[in-house]
């Protein structure tokens, strides 16, 4: 089995620009996945996005959610 992207990393919340790296994704396909529902993000200060590493590390191993059915994102 191999390792986490995340391990040896003791932070609770990625920013997600760093997530999507680390997902190997975009910044404009995290930020679209973030506001579809498929990534779950919470919202620092005004506008800074993070994601939870609990959910990379599900991602990592179950892979993204699927879409809801007849879910459009404009």
């Amino acid at each position: 089995m191999s390792g986490s992207v995340l391990d040896g990393d003791p932070r609770i919340l990625i920013p997600l620009p760093e997530a999507a790296e680390r997902l190997g994704i975009s910044r404009w396909q995290a930020y679209k996945l973030a506001r579809s529902g498929r990534l779950p993000t919470t919202r620092l200060g005004a506008r800074d996005l993070h994601v939870p590493t609990a959910v990379l590390r599900r991602i990592e191993q179950e892979g993204l959610p699927p879409e809801p059915e007849g879910s459009v994102v404009a």
